[in-house]
């Protein structure tokens, strides 16, 4: 049976991505200014518990458990889990603070009611993590992280505008890790799914000592602000607001690249 595209780039080569990610760590931490004021914004304290349910390398999660957030992060990769908890450790934080565990965001309630983890003040998903199994995947995820956040807490989700995209798609595009790593894509755009489609193939290293690496096809399911909004309260959440994005006060519109939702956990 063939792998499934997230098993290939974050896991069985996983170390070549990560090298994507560390490449944007410092970029992370800017990041988690913008998600401190967006969660200050919608009432979690400022000691809260808050849950990465796609944690990665920790880029987001860490610096936020830095500035006083008790912390949790959750990741599929035993690598990418690997490097969060290294991260915590050089930035001075203890398992009080902060703490992994592997597990598949779709089923993150079972992980987490297993290691009796208390309930969340706030849960989040940054850099387009969600689209990656589908609509259903994705409602299916919702559903489950809704069962692990008190009543009254939020869900905030930064992810790409399919909207913007639309406007401006364009049908290659690199990626670079700040080293001699490249990902070039060839992008496609299924309109009937809403579903992007690429062919990622890596390189390393340049001119006549370029080297393929690897090829993958990847997919992401991308929503327009109200298919969202819709999905959200499909799966028992309310919708309280969006942002054009981490770093834009203002509301998402049609020159918003990135997009963030905020929803919350009814109280009754």
């Amino acid at each position: 049976m063939r792998e499934y595209w997230t098993s290939t780039v974050f896991r069985t080569h996983g170390a070549l991505y990560a090298e994507i990610l560390e490449g944007a760590k410092p970029g992370g931490k800017i990041e988690a200014q913008h998600i401190r004021r967006i969660l200050s914004r919608s009432g979690v304290p400022a000691r809260g518990r808050v849950l990465d349910i796609a944690c990665g390398i920790g880029r987001h999660i860490v610096p936020l458990a830095v500035s006083g957030y008790r912390a949790v992060g959750c990741d599929f990769s035993p690598l990418y889990l690997q490097r969060a908890r290294r991260y915590a450790e050089e930035s001075g934080l203890g398992r009080d603070r902060i703490h992994f565990y592997r597990s598949d965001y779709r089923r993150i309630d079972r992980t987490l009611h297993l290691a009796r983890e208390p309930p969340f003040d706030a849960a989040m998903s940054i850099f387009t993590s969600m689209g990656h199994y589908g609509e259903e995947g994705d409602l299916t995820t919702l559903t489950a992280v809704r069962r692990v956040v008190r009543p009254g807490g939020v869900f905030v989700m930064e992810m790409s505008n399919r909207d913007w995209i639309m406007r401006n798609f364009r049908a290659t595009g690199v990626m670079g890790s700040g080293g001699d790593l490249e990902i070039h894509e060839v992008r496609r755009f299924d309109l009937e799914r809403s579903v992007s489609e690429a062919d990622w193939t890596y390189y390393r290293g340049s001119g006549q000592r370029r080297k393929k690496l690897l090829e993958v096809e990847v997919s992401v399911r991308l929503y327009s602000l109200h298919e969202l909004k819709s999905l959200f309260e499909r799966a028992g959440w309310e919708y309280v607001r969006s942002y054009g994005g981490l770093a834009n006060p203002g509301p998402a519109n049609l020159d918003s690249n990135r997009m963030v939702v905020v929803a919350r956990r009814p109280s009754r």
